[in-house]
């Protein structure tokens, strides 16, 4: 079973034509970027509840925002700490990373190769090279 994904870049000045197929998608990207441009100015949390209040008045998700707006404060403020998120992303690619080395080494020494293995262990582009030799991605 294979899982493809593939993202989209939706802020401003990308993908504009998939963005301007969808209301709501064109003005989910309008809020974010209000909430931005209010980030630059104030800590996190007063920038979504002013962005919101923005928004309810140039008639941006008006509607959910007046009958959601706890909720969104709550997942934009509470549950989503980007910090944290940065930190767990960095966290996961560097097991995956040292998950590959330690492939590539158990290979190597399965077929004999220690020397190569003393050498990757110093020399990162010569380890580059063997992780694309035994096709380790």
């Amino acid at each position: 079973m294979e899982l493809r994904i593939r993202f989209i870049n939706i802020n401003p000045g990308y993908n504009e034509e998939i963005v301007e197929k969808s209301p709501t998608l064109y003005q989910y990207v309008k809020f974010v970027d209000i909430v931005r441009k209010y980030q630059q100015e104030m800590p996190f949390p007063e920038a979504v509840e002013k962005a919101i209040d923005e928004c309810i008045k140039k008639g941006i998700l008006a509607e959910f925002l007046r009958k959601n707006r706890a909720e969104v404060l709550r997942v934009s403020i509470f549950e989503y700490d980007e910090e944290e998120h940065m930190r767990q992303e960095r966290e996961e690619s560097r097991q995956e990373g040292i998950e590959q080395v330690n492939d590539l080494y158990d290979k190597l020494f399965e077929l004999g190769r220690s020397e190569d293995v003393k050498r990757a262990v110093k020399d990162a582009k010569y380890r580059e090279k063997l992780l694309g030799e035994f096709h380790i991605d």
